[in-house]
């Protein structure tokens, strides 16, 4: 398996996979004509791609750490056969992160079926990666699994990341929430221009994993984003996960400036600061990034969004939390999730010896650091809230060992995903009579033999973990660069298509067709089980079924540590 993400084998691995292929034009009113070519799906023969369209100006000078700006129609043929490169990030994520990337990345990839019989339903993915990597290149968000089932157009999207793209003043001079924006320019694009791929601009779904899942739920709460989508899919990630807001964002920002060499960053006004900025070599800026964290890639993400004055431009006019409780839209909705969220971070501090030898000397402090308990809370609060976590996850010890690995494990995946993935359930469900819309649940519990378990540490360690954090990823989208093909008969190949199809159904009729149904979902429902929560789908390995795999409708839930957590945040239970 592939462990790192270079540029030099990305290269030499896509001009071997554009090799010997057609090309075909498509002209698009008011932006300008585009060779695509054809590519190969999974279990199919071909579908058509257009690769690197750009949707925006390049975010380059004077237009760095602002709201994109439209690409105005080019008069060229422009060639749409190759990805563009990556937007730059230090991908924290990696055993040793390098910066990669290019800062001209605002470019979107158009995948359709070769056979269309009218406007098809269109998907538009947000990758994940923390707001700090990840990207949209087929190499590593395949469409062939998608594209297979033939009822689909699927955008995937590069958009700007770390400080390029959630760096703030907090005030107008430097709002923030860039990337969120780049995102939501793409919804415009797509409204305005997706008919000429054969795609229907009234069934819109956006979905995205991790930062990503993020990213769709906090658009699903901003009122700007009224009917640029039909459809939401939140994958491992809802808008109140304790990454999802920087509380703030000056004190970042000078911090940042001063690691970039600004002199005086403290006595300057914002202005002034946001001008220095823009001027700052890129690699000097994405480096900074290191002089940020408090031990060693802690934390993950630190660049984040930011909560704006309300305006017809911001993505997030206030915080979450409250938005939760507004009257947003009402959409169709699915959430998801994987039994072991907080692998993506507690994998190598257990199974690399350093980092653990470092992490039980200093327990106590990390520990605390990780739970990123809210600045409401004094020094003495957050000590007394940490000595709970130790009681009820690590057996009472104050350092990690084999015995309470797991449990330390199931802290972070409590704290950064299934607390606030009940609490957004909860709130959703609370707001009944304010159009309401339906809400859908699934957990995806395949194992099969490859886990992203083994990119997040140096270690082989596919064996020793559940299904972790991007492990449903597996089974949505093709990734050449860093997992061989399972086999086209094997059990994994069914749970492509069964995982596939269930995802594209929702986009297609706002329910997922051809599973168990599932019941109906209250607030009084999540109230009443206190061993589990609304029904949902859950995928699993069988021994009995002659797939290999099921589908069935669960309700398990670790409700009493949710409740747990809502106690230790001081929240009505």
């Amino acid at each position: 398996m592939l462990k790192l993400h270079l540029p030099l084998v990305y290269l030499c691995l896509y001009i071997g996979f554009i090799s010997a292929q057609e090309f075909k034009i498509l002209c698009v009113p008011n932006v300008g004509c585009m060779k695509g070519r054809y590519m190969d799906g999974y279990q199919t023969e071909k579908f058509e791609a257009f690769l690197g369209i750009p949707y925006a100006e390049p975010p380059l000078g004077q237009r760095r750490f602002r709201s994109p700006v439209w690409k105005p129609k080019w008069d060229d043929i422009i060639d749409a056969t190759m990805a563009k490169p990556d937007c730059i990030q230090k991908n924290y994520l990696l055993p040793t992160p390098i910066v990669y990337g290019e800062e001209d990345c605002l470019y979107l990839n158009i995948y359709r079926p070769v056979l269309r019989s009218g406007a098809l339903p269109v998907m538009v993915y947000i990758h994940g990666g923390g707001f700090f990597s990840g990207s949209a290149s087929p190499l590593i968000t395949g469409p062939e699994y998608i594209m297979d089932t033939g009822e689909v157009i699927l955008v995937t999207m590069a958009y700007r990341l770390g400080a390029l793209g959630f760096l703030s003043t907090g005030d107008a001079n430097m709002p923030g929430n860039f990337g969120l924006k780049d995102q939501h320019l793409v919804f415009k694009w797509i409204q305005n221009h997706i008919e000429a791929f054969d795609g229907d601009k009234t069934k819109v779904t956006i979905f995205g994993q991790s930062a990503g899942g993020v990213a769709t739920h906090l658009h699903l709460l901003n009122p700007n984003s009224e009917n640029l989508f039909h459809n939401v899919i939140s994958m491992s990630g809802t808008a109140n996960v304790p990454f999802a807001i920087n509380e703030n964002p000056l004190e970042q920002a000078i911090k940042t400036a001063e690691l970039c060499h600004i002199r005086n960053a403290k006595h300057m006004s914002t202005a002034d600061l946001s001008e220095a900025l823009r001027n700052v070599d890129v690699l000097k800026l994405i480096n900074a990034g290191d002089g940020l964290k408090y031990w060693d890639v802690d934390p993950l993400t630190n660049y984040r969004p930011v909560v704006e004055h309300e305006s017809p431009d911001s993505i997030i006019p206030a915080h979450p939390e409250e938005l939760m409780k507004r009257n947003y839209q009402g959409r169709p909705w699915l959430v998801g999730t994987v039994p072991e969220e907080g692998a993506v971070r507690v994998v190598n501090i257990i199974e690399n010896s350093t980092l653990l030898n470092q992490f039980n000397q200093r327990t106590e402090y990390l520990l605390l650091k990780l739970m990123e308990w809210p600045d409401r809370y004094t020094a003495e609060q957050q000590e007394h809230k940490t000595s709970v976590v130790v009681t009820e996850y690590l057996r009472g010890i104050w350092n990690i060992r084999h015995a309470n690995e797991f449990g330390f494990l199931d802290s972070i995946t409590d704290r950064g995903f299934k607390h606030p993935l009940y609490k957004a359930i909860k709130e959703h469900n609370d707001r009944r009579g304010r159009t309401w819309f339906p809400h859908f649940m699934y957990k995806f519990n395949y194992k099969g033999p490859f886990s992203y378990a083994s990119l997040y540490t140096q270690a082989n360690v596919t064996g020793k973990y559940g299904v972790v954090h991007c492990d449903d990823l597996l089974y949505l989208f093709r990734t050449p660069l860093i997992f061989p093909d399972f086999d086209k008969k094997s059990t994994e190949a069914k749970v492509i298509d069964s995982f596939v199809s269930y995802i594209v159904s929702f986009a297609r009729f706002g329910y997922a067709a051809g599973v168990p149904p599932t019941g109906f979902c209250s607030t009084a429902i999540l109230n009443a089980r206190r061993d589990g929560i609304c029904d949902y789908h859950e995928f699993v390995k069988s021994d009995t079924n002659p797939n290999g795999f099921e589908v069935k409708v669960s309700t398990e839930f670790p409700t009493e540590r949710v409740r747990l957590w809502q106690e230790l945040l001081d929240e009505k239970v």
